[in-house]
């Protein structure tokens, strides 16, 4: 199992562990989503300690027995009521009229993920111990002589649920997205840490992957996203017109013309001390 955490793997002083495969499968959108990444937590840091026993001897090594304290909310614990709504979006909300568009679709929302349970032959999980059940009927989590573990990769939502093709669309865009990220990240950090972020840059694709130890292929998705995202076009010429990344090979010379502005604006950035 692939995990994110914040410390070694073999480590027991406390620190919990993520499945790197998490949110690229799509689940979030499938199961109430704040209480299934917590219970994905749960199950990923027990898998990396080779831990044993019932959900609930987890729950209270990891927890002290209240699922809801690591993120400061009190109350949480696996008798706890699903939650297919974060009661936090409704403080955004500037009318009532906003509040109840927020409630609607959220029921709606419910509606939908309950129906592709049922059809797929699971239960409905009404509080946080059946969410828990229903996560290991789905495959992702398990336990082998009563130890936990979760497998590599995790199941796909749609080779369980029956998906609408336009869900199936959506999944697949945001997959691709998260491929993507590694590459995506080498690029940004080239031009903002070694390029001390240039307005624009002249080059290549080919010379794009040297600098960013990628592939062409690699880099081209990654440029993909920058233009995508706002954040960078592409300029040929004497009169410098507008280009299309993919009208462009590997060897021919573009001026990559770079909006940190926008970057700065719309990009949420993670670093780690």
């Amino acid at each position: 199992m692939s995990v994110d955490q914040d410390s070694t793997e073999h480590s027991d002083d406390g620190s919990l562990a993520m499945h790197t495969g998490w949110f690229a499968t799509g689940w979030p959108k499938y199961l109430p989503q704040y209480q299934s990444m917590v219970l994905c937590m749960l199950f990923g840091t027990a898998s990396v300690r080779g831990m044993s026993g019932t959900i609930d001897d987890v729950t209270q090594e990891l927890f002290g027995g209240r699922l809801g304290s690591f993120f400061g909310r009190d109350g949480g614990d696996l008798d706890s009521p699903v939650m297919w709504q974060d009661p936090d979006e409704l403080d955004y909300a500037e009318t009532e009229e906003e509040k109840a568009e927020i409630r609607a679709d959220a029921a709606a929302h419910q509606a939908k993920c309950e129906g592709l349970l049922r059809s797929a032959g699971l239960a409905v999980p009404t509080t946080v111990r059946e969410l828990a059940d229903t996560m290991v009927a789905l495959g992702i989590a398990t336990q082998q002589d009563g130890v936990w573990s979760m497998p590599e990769p995790l199941p796909r939502p749609e080779d369980i649920l029956d998906l609408p093709e336009d869900d199936r669309a959506k999944l697949a865009e945001m997959r691709r997205i998260f491929e993507l990220g590694p590459a995506e990240n080498a690029l940004i950090g080239h031009l903002r840490d070694d390029l001390n972020r240039p307005d624009e840059l002249f080059t290549s694709l080919d010379r794009l992957a040297t600098a960013t130890d990628l592939t062409e292929d690699d880099a081209r998705g990654a440029l993909a996203r920058l233009i995508e995202e706002g954040d960078a076009r592409l300029e040929r010429g004497k009169a410098r017109a507008q280009v299309a990344l993919d009208t462009l090979k590997s060897h021919e010379r573009f001026h990559l013309v770079l909006d940190w502005a926008h970057f700065d604006e719309y990009r949420l950035t993670f670093t780690r001390g």
